[in-house]
């Protein structure tokens, strides 16, 4: 491999402490430094640390791995519990970290290889590493003669002495007595073996670190160590034992990993920490024994072998449960992934992988949805019929007797996605008004292949009107054929619906449409959701200009000034420019970086809507005010139409309200931040002029709202953006063009 860039002193800092709080699957600082300081509780596990993480990450350097991952600790850490390990048990000598240091090499190592292994499967190599470094050190470890073993942590009250006098005896006794409880006591020593430590006082420095890095880490710490003692008890196991090993942890561990890291937190995954924790104790219980054979610990065993079996469980699905979510992308800690998740469920929806439109044109009706009343029961039940009607609620003209006297009958019937389509049948006569075909009862059918899982009928087509064959490649929007009246259809509709297999009379899929556009008063923006029967629902129209402004491109600048007067005294506040470069990370995400203060604004574009995902940085900035009012815009839309979604609440929200909201995230969100917007007017909807839009930000406690935002988005024809917004005491004028 080729050499990376040269690295600066701040990404060798990062590499180093993520090496530390990776262990809790984190990169926070804080909580590093919390393990930093407890990993020397026992000097000679605290340097062992430091000098594997050294050799780990200057390796990975060295040989060019990626600088992302090296900074993120994700090379190091396995190095470094190897390193504490190994520190612990031997005597402190220039032999002990020699072997630390190779050690670290064959870690590091095995990390690359389990990296690749597991990687191919998309899942994580944890602590493989260590296990397999360990286990070869302990196997090894009556012939290192050189080296002598540790007696730190046999004569406690020596080693205190040493330390601090009578002072630190004290404070040693003064714990022990105030945690009294053996059920506390342990949680305690469990949290601290993570980090080979056997004293009270780590774990209950390590929780302290987990409370400020992340509420829900810390609650799911104390449900995995309860639920596996509980199962303790019911079964009869001995739980003491879990003061004096190395294998406590594994409970906790678990719990954080599946509870709050690779899923999504809430009631689902916490209720799965309930179910598979019986199993890790059985694994913790039978493996100790095993490895007791050879004078050496399973260690973390346990925690790989469930997470990583129901992680690759989880890979083979067919379905999705919404309650049960992988999570996308990592943003550093459970809560941050919650808030987002929770207002992207509908935005990323993972587990709808087809943005499906609608395939027509125009406005159409729902005659029958999901569930319905005729004939859409049982496996066949998750379908559509569509017609057209007029302003009177009628679908035909004239008497209605013949299939021409339908509006819905030979109009356009276009491909809801990109596919492949997999079967026509087309030769099947239309029937007449009242009458049905019962032999042939899907009547003239098309039927595409979106994804391997995915599948779109569409039936009761016009006689020789499709104009696709089998084989053929079709886009989003082309014409398919037309509607008609044929198989077991009385009167001319379209039936459509998603199915698992390409075969006529598959069973649906419970699977909504993409993007649409749903009739009332006035026209709502739907997105990833099911028309009911009586909605009158129609494709969106894209504005090319809208399109155009805001398809930003990695490279592209924007630049603009901004003017912020207080309302009630109507004096000058701020007036300054700011410049905003488009770039991508190494997850290819986009984002617009603002080059005054570093905030930065994460958007996506998918043809349909755009969308900003996250925000990170100063809050109350120009990019920060744009991220709010244009959070979610659709592209295509009709005059007064509009849309709502959710802001993840820690991008409004800060100090003790969501302190608390984080402790009970996963079950109820009392805080929540609303975004409305509302097209006002537009030129030719097909083609350029000024836009006028109207948005709003509202923040709600327990339902009430406390604060609102108002945004005044007017867009130019030119493509300039300008802003007015109304928030608190202050007015906001801002003005942004593209480069």
């Amino acid at each position: 491999m080729s050499k990376t860039k040269n690295i600066t002193g701040k990404e060798i800092l990062d590499s180093v402490l993520n090496s530390y709080s990776q262990i809790f699957f984190s990169t926070s600082k804080v909580l590093a430094a919390f393990l930093v300081l407890i990993s020397f509780f026992d000097y000679g596990a605290g340097i062992g640390g430091l000098i594997a993480v050294a050799v780990a990450n200057l390796l990975a350097y060295y040989l060019g791995y990626n600088t992302y991952l090296l900074k993120s600790g994700l090379y190091g850490f396995n190095s470094l519990l190897v390193g504490l390990g190994i520190g612990l048990a031997f005597q402190p000598s220039v032999e002990l970290y020699v072997l630390v240091a190779i050690s670290a090499l064959t870690c590091f190592f095995l990390t690359i290889v389990f990296q690749g292994v597991l990687g191919k499967y998309g899942l994580p190599f944890l602590s493989i590493p260590f296990l397999v470094t360990i286990w070869i050190i302990g196997l090894s470890g009556g012939e290192l003669t050189a080296l002598n073993i540790s007696e730190r942590g046999i004569y406690t009250y020596n080693e205190l002495f040493g330390l601090g006098g009578h002072t630190m005896v004290r404070l040693y006794n003064w714990l022990e007595a105030l945690v009294d409880s053996s059920f506390i006591r342990i949680y305690f020593y469990s949290l601290g073996a993570i980090f080979f430590q056997k004293g009270l006082l780590a774990g209950i420095i390590i929780s302290f670190g987990l409370l400020i890095y992340s509420r829900i880490t810390f609650v799911l710490s104390i449900l995995g160590y309860s639920v596996s003692y509980l199962f303790y008890i019911l079964v009869g196991i001995e739980f003491n034992s879990l003061s004096y090993t190395f294998i406590g942890f594994n409970y906790i561990l678990t719990a954080v990993a599946l509870g709050g890291y690779y899923l999504i937190p809430g009631r689902t995954s916490y209720a799965w920490i309930i179910i598979l924790l019986p199993s890790v104790v059985l694994i913790t219980i039978s493996t100790q024994h095993l490895f007791q054979v050879f004078h050496i610990s399973p260690y973390s065993l346990p925690f790989n072998m469930v997470v990583l079996m129901f992680l690759y469980a989880l890979k083979l699905r067919e379905k999705r449960p919404g309650g049960l979510l992988e999570t996308p992308v990592q943003l550093g800690n459970p809560e941050k992934n919650l808030y987002l998740q929770s207002g992207n469920l509908k935005r990323f929806p993972a587990r709808f992988p087809v943005a499906a439109s609608l395939p027509f044109f125009g406005e159409w009706e729902v005659s029958q949805g999901h569930n319905g009343e005729i004939t859409h029961k049982g496996a066949w039940r998750n379908a559509w019929d569509f017609i057209i009607t007029d302003k009177n609620g009628k679908q035909f003209k004239g008497s209605g007797d013949f299939p021409e006297d339908y509006f819905c009958f030979g109009k356009a019937i276009t491909a809801p996605f990109d596919g492949t389509v997999m079967e026509v049948i087309n030769s099947i006569p239309d029937n007449i008004i009242g009458d049905v075909d019962t032999k042939n009862n899907w009547g003239n059918t098309v039927i595409l292949k979106h994804s391997d899982d995915i599948y779109s009928k569409l039936s009761h087509l016009k006689y020789h009107s499709v104009e696709v064959k089998e084989g053929d490649r079709v886009k989003q929007g082309q014409l398919l054929g037309k509607c008609g009246n044929s198989g077991r259809s009385p009167y001319p509709h379209l039936h459509f619906q998603f199915q698992p297999t390409p075969y006529i009379g598959s069973p649906t899929l419970d699977y909504p449409l993409g993007h649409y556009l749903l009739k009332g008063d006035k026209y709502t923006f739907e997105t990833f959701s099911f028309p009911q029967k009586g909605q009158v629902v129609a494709n969106p129209v894209k504005n090319e200009q809208l399109a155009k402004v805001l398809h930003l491109i990695p490279g592209q600048r924007i630049s603009g000034e901004i003017l912020i007067e207080s309302i009630k005294t109507g004096t000058q506040i701020q007036q300054s420019n700011f410049n905003w470069k488009v770039n991508t990370d190494v997850f290819n995400s986009t984002y617009l970086e603002s080059e005054e203060d570093g905030s930065l604004a994460y958007l996506y574009n998918n043809g349909n809507l755009h969308y900003f995902t996250n925000f990170t940085g100063k809050k109350e900035t120009p990019l920060y005010w744009f991220f709010l009012a244009i959070f979610k815009v659709p592209l295509g839309f009709l005059p007064n139409s509009s849309i709502r979604d959710q802001v993840p609440v820690n991008m409004m929200f800060g100090g003790l309200l969501k302190f608390l909201q984080d402790f009970i995230a996963p079950v109820y969100l009392f805080l929540k931040v609303d975004y409305a917007l509302e097209i006002k007017k537009s030129g030719d909807i097909l083609s350029s002029g000024d836009l006028k839009m109207i948005s709003g930000i509202t923040k709600r406690i327990a339902g009430r709202e406390t604060e609102k935002y108002d945004f005044t988005i007017n867009i130019k024809e030119s493509g300039v953006f300008e802003i007015e917004i109304l928030a608190n005491d202050l007015k906001i004028q801002m003005t942004c063009r593209n480069e």
